[in-house]
């Protein structure tokens, strides 16, 4: 006779990057060995691959975990963890007058993706040339980052690789149908104020990101410290660091 299975409930969220609905189911105690795992390796990348992992198997809807933006599978985990572990998390952090830690408590529930006004993947760099970006994923991240490579040279990379299309007044060039040495050639070809506008749409990409206010009541009386300050959490990092 087979052991009995427990079911598990079913969810929905809203991917930000595309609007799209998809049904997914809290993470199981297999799932979190291989998280657990990952973090007592200290090890980004199989930090990350465990991330991905879990997404695939708790998501029912099909989706390409590889091609999505970072700041998609930081929001979707983020719900993951919430319906499998909480939606309330506590979090400490030190007072920057008397350095007492403040305890707080942050409800997942409410997290959203930040956008910033006027961001676009539809560049304009100069009145006859544009460009449409993509944003950074798994998968380009995998390709860019490497170790050898200085700072500068990570960013070209990226920059190169999220390019989607190039326009001018008499056609649509695709980056696919283009070899990364034409496309680099093209980046290094720009002018400095159309460069700043291709740096600007990686400085203004939608974040995971959470203000919380903190108030420390350490002390008694006229000792009482009564700091008040906020606390930008941003990243999947910091709501769990």
């Amino acid at each position: 006779m087979p052991l009995p299975k427990i079911e598990v409930p079913k969810y929905e969220l809203t991917i930000p990057s595309s609007g799209k609905q998809v049904k997914f189911r809290p993470f199981l105690v297999r799932e979190e060995k291989v998280l657990l795992i990952a973090m007592e390796a200290e090890d980004e990348k199989q930090m990350v691959g465990a991330v991905k992992d879990i997404i695939i198997n708790c998501v029912y809807d099909e989706i390409n975990v590889d091609d999505m933006p970072m700041f998609d599978i930081e929001y979707i985990f983020l719900q993951l963890r919430a319906k499998s572990k909480g939606e309330v998390i506590d979090l400490s952090f030190e007072c920057e007058k008397c350095k007492t830690p403040i305890e707080t408590k942050v409800d997942l529930s409410v997290i959203e993706i930040t956008k910033t006004e006027g961001h676009d993947t539809k560049i304009q760099l100069t009145d006859d040339v544009g460009i449409i970006m993509r944003y950074p994923s798994l998968a380009v991240q995998d390709i860019v980052t490497n170790k050898d490579n200085t700072e500068t040279e990570n960013i070209f990379n990226t920059i190169n690789h999220c390019i989607d299309s190039i326009w001018d007044k008499e056609s649509v060039y695709a980056a696919k149908d283009h070899t990364e040495k034409e496309l680099y050639e093209f980046i290094e070809s720009l002018p400095d104020t159309a460069f700043s506008k291709l740096q600007n749409f990686f400085t203004t990409l939608p974040v995971l990101k959470h203000d919380i206010q903190l108030h420390c009541e350490s002390g008694k009386g006229k000792k009482k410290c009564n700091w008040k300050g906020t606390k930008t959490l941003e990243g999947l990092g910091s709501f769990f660091g």
